[in-house]
């Protein structure tokens, strides 16, 4: 999961991360080579800051419930949908209190199984607090708004609806999907990331190839004079599309780290 970036004129090389977003705190470790190529870095970039207030204060507004969202559904389709997140301790009541996008969070952090889903581990809190404890100059490849725009534009409600009917399916493609990430078996998770219960090919072409390819050119300029240690999620790096190949295709040398 850990890519080194070098040549193409670079002064120092950088690095490129794959994480995943939330683990469990059994599953959660950064292994030292991570933390040496993290170290070694003076500029720590992340997809999204979470570190800033302004940027915690705007995931807050974006998790507010959306009347206009519940009424898409039909009082039949409502029922259906919450016989289905009863059996999972849930409620389709949900959608009252809070935006489809948080609801859909809600359910991936449920595939996880962890024994207390509040102490959940993620790579980017963690490498952002340790980057504020060294004082390290922390960058963004977005804003927040953009992010939960695109995800607003894409959870529909026939997205949402397909979601709570595939709840059953998550456990079993997220244990996969850790044991492959934990086993830095790149290809295995990037195809997991693509089975048709995450996303459809619409989704990996907004949620992953468009970004990559604005990413791309965001980088060069990123590592041009300073080291830096650039995580975003794993399922970002591989393939044609994805930043190792498009980063190559720059000519730059990029290249796993054992």
């Amino acid at each position: 999961m850990l890519w080194k970036i070098s040549g193409n004129g670079l002064k120092q090389h950088s690095y490129l991360f794959g994480t995943i977003h939330m683990l469990c705190p059994d599953d959660f470790v950064i292994k030292q080579k991570n933390l040496d190529a993290f170290n070694s870095s003076k500029k720590i970039i992340f997809e999204v800051d979470l570190s800033k207030p302004e940027n915690v204060k705007s995931l807050q507004a974006f998790a507010v419930s959306d009347p206009n969202f519940i009424k898409a559904f039909s009082e039949d389709e409502m029922k259906k949908m919450d016989s289905v997140l009863v059996a999972q301790q849930l409620s389709i009541k949900l959608l009252d209190y809070a935006s489809p996008v948080a609801v859909i969070s809600l359910f991936s952090m449920k595939g996880f199984n962890c024994p207390d889903p509040t102490k959940m581990k993620s790579y980017e809190v963690e490498l952002a607090a340790l980057a504020n404890s060294q004082g390290k100059t922390i960058g963004e490849l977005e804003t927040p708004d953009f992010q939960f725009n695109l995800l607003k534009d894409l959870i529909t409600p026939k997205l949402f609806m397909e979601s709570v009917f595939q709840l059953d399916k998550y456990p079993a493609l997220t244990a996969k999907m850790v044991e492959a990430y934990k086993t830095e078996n790149l290809e295995e998770l990037t195809k997991l990331l693509e089975d048709s219960a995450w996303m459809t090919v619409e989704q990996k072409d907004k949620l992953l190839i468009d970004r990559n390819l604005n990413w791309s050119n965001l980088i060069p300029e990123i590592i041009k004079d300073q080291s830096s240690f650039i995580a975003v999620g794993a399922g970002h790096l591989a393939g044609d599309k994805g930043l190792i190949s498009l980063l190559r295709n720059k000519g730059f040398t990029v290249e796993a780290v054992k």
